[in-house]
C-alpha cells in the first residue's frame, strides 16, 4: 500500500489544555489536537467524527461509519459524544491497552494520559533503523496481555487486534514499518506524525479485518513458544 500527500492543509498542533476533553483513543485525539475535531473535545456529533475520520485518515465511509456509531452508542449521550466518555471501562476501553494504564480495581473509567512507562516499553520494541511491524504490534499485544490477573473477554481481545491493526494500516511505510518517530509523535504525543500521509487508497472494513485476523493469528503462535 503506497501513501499520497496530504490533500489537506494540516493545521498546527495545539495539545489539550485545562477543561479539554480527551480520551485513550490516539486517533481522535490528534484530531482534536489538530482542531479536526472541536479542540475542547466535547458534544462531537456523529457526522463530524465520520467527516473528520475519512478526511484525515482516508477510511472508507463503511469503517468510518462503524466507529463512529460504536463509540456514540456505547459511550455517547443524545447521538453525542466527549472524547473523555470513551475511558468508560469495558464499554470499548479495555485493559492491556498499548500505552495507557488499566483501570484501577472498582474504578469506572481508565486512565487517559499516555503512561510514560509503558510508552517506552512499547516504543523498545520498534526497530530504531526500521520501525515497528505489524508482528511487532502483536509481539506488543502479547506482552500487556500476560500481564494481567484474568483475560480479555473475546470482545475486548477483538478490539485490541483491530486496534493494533487499524493503526498499522494508518501508519505503516511502503515498506510494511512504521517509523520510530511516527510511533512517538502518534502514541505519546497524540498528534499527526511529520512527514506522514494517508493510505493512498484508504483503508476499508475488509482490509482492517484481514489485518486484525493476522495480528491474532500471530499472537496465538508466539504465545505457543
Amino acid at each position: 500500500m503506497s501513501t499520497a500527500s496530504r490533500n489537506y492543509s494540516l493545521p498546527p498542533f495545539v495539545p489539550a489544555s485545562q477543561g479539554d476533553k480527551r480520551s485513550p483513543c490516539p486517533a481522535l485525539n490528534a484530531l482534536a489536537n489538530h482542531g479536526f475535531l472541536p479542540h475542547d473535545g466535547k458534544d462531537i456529533g456523529l457526522w463530524q467524527l465520520i467527516h473528520a475520520m475519512r478526511s484525515v485518515y482516508n477510511l472508507s465511509f463503511p469503517l468510518a461509519a462503524i466507529l463512529a456509531l460504536a463509540g456514540i452508542l456505547f459511550c455517547g449521550h443524545a447521538m453525542r459524544l466527549d472524547l473523555d466518555s470513551l475511558a468508560m471501562h469495558n464499554k470499548i476501553e479495555h485493559d492491556a491497552s498499548l500505552v495507557h494504564g488499566d483501570a484501577l480495581a472498582g474504578h469506572t473509567t481508565a486512565p487517559i494520559p499516555v503512561d510514560p512507562d509503558l510508552l517506552h516499553s512499547f516504543l523498545s520494541q520498534a526497530n530504531q533503523q526500521d520501525g515497528m511491524s505489524l508482528g511487532g504490534f502483536a509481539r506488543v499485544r502479547v506482552d500487556r496481555e500476560a500481564r494481567l490477573a484474568s483475560p480479555l473477554d473475546h470482545l475486548h481481545s477483538e478490539i485490541g487486534t483491530g486496534e493494533a491493526a487499524l493503526c498499522w494500516l494508518l501508519l505503516k511505510k511502503d515498506d510494511g514499518q512504521v517509523p520510530l518517530s511516527t510511533l512517538e509523535q502518534w502514541y505519546g504525543q497524540e498528534r499527526i506524525p511529520d512527514d506522514w500521509a494517508p493510505p493512498a487508497r484508504g483503508v476499508g472494513i475488509f482490509d482492517a479485518r484481514r489485518k486484525a485476523n493476522e495480528v491474532a493469528e500471530m499472537m496465538e503462535q508466539m504465545k505457543s513458544r
